[in-house]
């Protein structure tokens, strides 16, 4: 029997679906900007004393976020995590924050990859009480391989592949520059860090803080990805002892430009956000770049 309604006819479900369809795409293709932070031991350094010293500057780290009025994602060590608790809560209780994993330690392992992700996620349960949906592997240098392995162990996306080049860590000149599904584990969703189109020169504060102005200011009119992954570390931005157990000419690297290095991070974050980019973070561009399930 019938309540005497007339249902919605085949073409009009045709045409709402269209239309969702459309609607998604329309999503994943705007033009994003996430903010993300690396928190780690400073410059990989795991000596006691000298391993988290910009954890001083936790309180002008949360001033200067917070004046930017834009969301952070954080990929956070899992030993930074067990050491110092208390400054992961300031960042999610005074920001608009979310946390993501970027291994177990950051300095060279003996474990294998899926090892130091198995210790990586259990410090991460133990503190958030869940498991890490997001991943980030230090220096960036992740293998196709290890794709297949973050699916595995529970993850959905990751955002480790800078599509650059760097010598004897990575060779990504081919890479896509906007979010995709590797062919090794096409149900992970990779969401690379942000570069110049063209130059393929990385978008992230390490590199703005070395070149300065002149690469700020290209911001302003540089063609980039509709999608801007823009990473930034405690070590970008704040100067501690720390810096001198580097190398000299790493060190002296380092040090260009350091003073200046929060406001080059408040300029260029405007830069991108008056092109029309909308901040967001990793876990929306992910959701955003979801299909659904019949497009599966």
């Amino acid at each position: 029997m019938t309540d005497g309604t007339a249902g919605p006819s085949a073409d009009s479900i045709s045409d709402d679906r269209s239309q969702e369809i459309g609607t998604h795409r329309d999503q994943s293709s705007r033009k994003q900007f996430a903010l993300t932070l690396d928190l780690e031991n400073d410059w990989y350094i795991d000596e006691p004393g000298y391993d988290h010293l910009t954890f001083e500057y936790i309180e002008d780290f949360i001033r200067l976020i917070d004046g930017l009025s834009v969301p952070l994602s954080v990929f956070v060590v899992g030993k930074t995590l067990e050491k110092h608790p208390d400054a992961v809560d300031r960042l999610a209780a005074d920001l608009d924050t979310e946390f993501h994993l970027h291994s177990y330690r950051h300095e060279p392992s003996p474990n294998t990859f899926r090892e130091e992700l198995k210790l990586g996620k259990e410090a991460f349960r133990n503190h958030f009480g869940t498991d890490p949906v997001g991943y980030r592997e230090p220096y960036g240098a992740i293998d196709p391989g290890q794709f297949r392995v973050l699916v595995d162990e529970g993850f959905a996306f990751d955002s480790s592949v800078f599509p650059s080049y760097r010598p004897g860590v990575y060779n990504n000149l081919n890479a896509p520059l906007e979010p995709y599904r590797p062919a090794e584990a096409p149900r992970l969703l990779e969401i690379p860090l942000g570069v110049f189109r063209g130059v393929r020169i990385p978008l992230s504060q390490n590199y703005l803080k070395l070149f300065g102005k002149p690469l700020v200011n290209l911001l302003s009119v540089a063609p980039l990805s509709d999608t801007v992954v823009y990473n930034v570390h405690l070590q970008d931005l704040y100067r501690t002892e720390s810096h001198g157990k580097l190398s000299g000419l790493k060190e002296q690297l380092i040090a260009r430009n350091l003073e200046q290095s929060t406001e080059i991070l408040e300029s260029s974050v405007d830069r991108i956000r008056s092109r029309g980019y909308e901040p967001t973070t990793v876990s929306e561009i992910n959701s955003r770049h979801q299909p659904l399930t019949e497009e599966i």
